[in-house]
């Protein structure tokens, strides 16, 4: 698959498939930002399954149409609040943590190093969360309104479901960093369902313009007499 990749530059022909250990030490250092589909575990996931199957038959949720994609979510600011701006998208439910995921916590060094006690310790999430979403949540982390002194920004990763502390210990994450990931987990939630309000009342002005833009255009046409 590598050689056929770096030969064709075909990202696309393949669906990485995640069966054990942690994505960052089981793929190659090419796919790492890649999209893959975790079924580790016996049963594996079924959502993930879905996933997978949605994946093949092109059925995932298509692009927003053009204009609406150059909303950014750290860009927007806060909405009006009006009653009748549109309801926030049926399929997103925020997300939690659920707890850490004990039988992928990784191994320190402990070579006497700088940093050689740390090591990584992964949180499963509720599900696999939209990529505008991991942006936020990670932003959150690295800048939270609240935290410890023992606060490290820059140690967040997201991966499929699961979020990954790259340099801590459970000992911390007990005494200092559980909160503040809840606080993140919540921030991104909040950010998330704000710009997806923003991003469906761009959708409804668009649809708007275009709705009159053809009546006009209709009405037009209809008085042109030859």
């Amino acid at each position: 698959m590598t050689g056929e990749v770096f030969t064709t530059r075909n990202e696309r022909k393949f669906i990485p498939i995640l069966r054990q250990a942690e994505w960052p030490k089981a793929s190659p250092t090419w796919l790492q930002g890649k999209y893959y589909i975790d079924l580790r575990g016996v049963p594996y996931n079924e959502r993930h399954y879905q996933d997978l199957l949605a994946t093949l038959l092109g059925t995932r949720p298509v692009a927003p149409p053009v204009g609406v994609g150059a909303l950014k979510p750290g860009s927007f600011k806060p909405a009006s609040g009006r009653a009748d701006a549109p309801a926030v998208s049926a399929a997103f439910q925020p997300i939690k943590i659920e707890g850490v995921i004990a039988d992928q916590i990784g191994t320190p060094r402990g070579d006497g190093t700088r940093g050689s006690a740390l090591y990584r310790v992964p949180f499963r999430l509720t599900y696999r969360p939209p990529a505008e979403w991991v942006e936020l949540f990670v932003e959150a982390w690295d800048h939270p309104r609240s935290y410890t002194s023992m606060h490290r920004p820059g140690i967040a990763r997201v991966y499929g479901d699961t979020v990954v502390l790259d340099g801590t210990t459970v000992d911390e994450v007990e005494r200092y960093h559980r909160d503040t990931l809840v606080l993140a987990a919540q921030e991104a939630n909040e950010r998330y369902l704000e710009w997806d309000r923003r991003r469906r009342e761009l959708e409804e002005r668009e649809r708007v313009r275009l709705e009159e833009h053809d009546k006009s255009i209709s009405a037009a046409a209809k008085r042109l007499k030859f």
